[in-house]
């Protein structure tokens, strides 16, 4: 198909490219309570993407993240290195370039695809963000590569190693046609149509995830006057008899809305019939967990609220908030992001946990983020 769409490129067109990312120190610290021992960890992250244009009909991307993380998570973690390391594609690109008892430095390719258009036909080929979801924190439509919202670093969310072809039906509606494989060399193909119907986004789609159980979904997204709301819902159903797995449905439903004076109100609900069936029992495995479909959450029904405020064009303050009611906790996730100049903004983030996983006692946790951030 490369072959094909650059022997179709004009005899005159010419090569481009573009380079942009960013670089960003962050400092953090970790704690149960004030009069207890504090986890101080430091990351220095840098993003870079290349694109190059090949014509009008071909594009291809590279987009990798460097870190170097240093503290006392990866002096008093055994492991933490080779966590850092794994990389849940098909292929392996994610490597340790140094790791020692005090640091980790480590470079991951999360994007490299190219890019195909031929007509209403568009190919994309290779490890890529395929982002079926509709809500804001929580999407059961996002079945190739699920995310977590506490992640808040990582903006560009994980990737997928997949074949999508898309045809454009016409300018409200397509087709999409996807095959991803994993790093258990297991398939996944799904299909999804989108369409426009009183000026409303619906979605529907059907497949087969990593060779063991169907899903079937779909979702919505428009307004109601002033007033967004979105919605997905999700149904899996093991293959074989004999899976670990039961059947199972997750939806979820959100709102928002602008105030007349800025204020940005924001709500979500998730229903998730899978969750609480893991073997999670402590904080770190909740925080740290790697995340699948099934367990988008830990508690069957979660609750997610949202405001955010501009004090002046510079500064925006802003607080979260999520309640588990089966496992009788909560979150709270104030924020502040100040701009500096056009292209460096310093954040601050704080995420506060009570939850509690065994029925017996509330597990705490406090985290707090101090990042400076520049972009090019």
């Amino acid at each position: 198909m490369i072959l094909a769409s650059l022997a179709a490129l004009p005899a005159r067109s010419q090569l481009s490219a573009s380079l942009n990312g960013y670089a960003s120190n962050m400092q953090s610290v970790m704690f149960e309570n004030l009069e207890g021992q504090w986890i101080s960890d430091n990351l220095v992250h840098n993003r870079l993407n290349f694109k190059g244009y090949l014509g009008s009909n071909l594009n291809l991307t590279i987009e990798l993240r460097n870190r170097m993380l240093y503290g006392e998570t990866v002096k008093y973690f055994p492991g933490y290195d080779e966590l850092i390391s794994i990389d849940r594609g098909w292929l392996d690109l994610s490597f340790n370039l140094a790791a020692d008892s005090s640091y980790i430095i480590n470079t991951s390719i999360d994007r490299i695809f190219a890019d195909i258009t031929l007509g209403k036909f568009q190919a994309t080929i290779g490890r890529q963000r395929i982002n079926w979801g509709m809500n804001f924190v929580w999407n059961p439509n996002d079945i190739f590569n699920s995310y977590s919202f506490f992640d808040f670093d990582y903006v560009e969310r994980p990737g997928s190693d997949a074949i999508r072809i898309q045809y454009y039906l016409n300018s409200t509606a397509s087709l999409e046609l996807v095959g991803k494989i994993n790093q258990a060399e297991e398939w996944s193909m799904a299909g999804l149509l989108r369409f426009n119907m009183a000026n409303t986004d619906f979605q529907l789609l059907g497949g087969v995830l990593n060779e063991e159980e169907y899903v079937i979904g779909g979702g919505f997204s428009g307004n109601l006057g002033p007033v967004s709301l979105s919605g997905e819902i999700t149904y899996l159903d093991p293959m074989d008899d004999l899976s670990l797995h039961e059947a199972a449905l997750l939806g979820g439903i959100g709102i928002s809305y602008n105030t007349p004076f800025n204020m940005y109100l924001q709500a979500e609900y998730l229903y998730n019939e899978a969750a609480g069936k893991s073997s999670i029992s402590s904080f770190s495995d909740f925080y740290y967990r790697n995340l699948t479909l099934r367990d988008l959450s830990m508690s069957q029904h979660t609750f997610f609220t949202n405001f955010s405020y501009p004090l002046n064009p510079l500064l925006n303050i802003g607080v979260s908030g999520m309640y588990f009611p089966e496992l009788n906790g909560m979150f709270i996730g104030p924020s502040c992001d100040l701009s500096l100049r056009n292209d460096l903004d310093l954040s601050l983030f704080l995420q506060y946990f009570e939850i509690d996983f065994s029925g017996e006692q509330q597990q705490k946790a406090t985290l707090g983020f101090m990042r400076l951030k520049w972009s090019f």
